[in-house]
């Protein structure tokens, strides 16, 4: 009885997000791609995962370890604890649930360190790693020209657009672009703004094959040279794997709980 329920529960779920899309005409794109995924070979089997995280887990090192593999040399100080306990303070008044909080210190360290004037993320939810990345242009001196592009997903059926970019506080968002699409066109649309050119990207949305399959190229070829790509959750699939092995790129992944993130530093 409880498996019939949760069948149902289900179906009625699936039927609800399709309802959402129809009523939403400028994501029939995004839509239809994920319809055209089913009919794709399937990247993503429970085989495949075991494969990325047992490859990643191979290959993680420590945080020191991956700057200094990837030239990055200067002082690292991490995002203030007091900043991360105010933001925390904020998410309890939040009645919606989204996505973790992103390596916030290596994004704020990664953004210092590089000088990253240009930065483009996919995935904002409530706006860790926004927050990382802003905090981290604010003690520049050229600081006026230092912009994020955002790209961010609403979530059909949560109703939480309100709460997306919650932790970013008013006074750094003048330095901010924030992009309510799919990735596909978001991406394409946030790298036009970025002029192609950007210091560092953040990949942390569509975490399956396909979706990395579209952003990976497009972020990639607008990365300078000396610029670092990073992307969350590379053990869902063998995709960052792929890339770095296809491109014979250099490069590092660091361990975050149960998790893995893979940095790639441009020739």
């Amino acid at each position: 009885m409880d498996d019939i329920n949760y069948e149902k529960l289900y179906m009625i779920n699936k039927i609800l997000i399709i309802l959402w899309f129809i009523r939403h005409p400028k994501f029939y794109l995004h839509f239809f791609s994920l319809i055209k995924r089913k009919f794709l070979f399937d990247h993503d089997t429970i085989e495949r995962r075991s494969k990325a995280k047992k490859w990643a887990s191979s290959n993680s090192i420590s945080y020191n370890a991956a700057f200094k593999k990837l030239g990055m040399n200067g002082k690292k100080n991490g995002l203030d604890v007091d900043i991360i306990n105010k933001a925390n303070k904020i998410l309890n008044k939040s009645s919606t649930i989204m996505g973790g909080s992103a390596h916030v210190n290596l994004l704020y360290d990664s953004v210092k360190i590089l000088n990253a004037k240009k930065v483009v993320e996919t995935g904002v939810a409530y706006g860790w790693s926004s927050l990382a990345i802003l905090l981290a242009f604010k003690d520049k001196k050229d600081k006026d020209i230092c912009k994020l592009f955002s790209v961010d997903m609403p979530y059909p059926l949560k109703k939480n657009e309100k709460d997306v970019g919650i932790l970013v506080p008013k006074y750094l968002r003048k330095q901010w672009v924030l992009i309510r699409k799919p990735d596909n066109p978001g991406l394409v649309e946030a790298l036009k703004l970025a002029k192609n050119q950007i210091d560092l990207c953040h990949y942390d949305s569509d975490k399956s094959w396909w979706g990395r399959h579209f952003a990976y190229p497009i972020l990639w070829r607008s990365l300078k040279s000396k610029g670092l790509f990073i992307s969350d959750d590379i053990q869902d699939n063998l995709y960052f794997y792929e890339f770095v092995k296809k491109k014979r790129l250099k490069f590092a992944v660091i361990k975050l709980n149960d998790k893995f993130i893979g940095l790639i530093r441009k020739p």
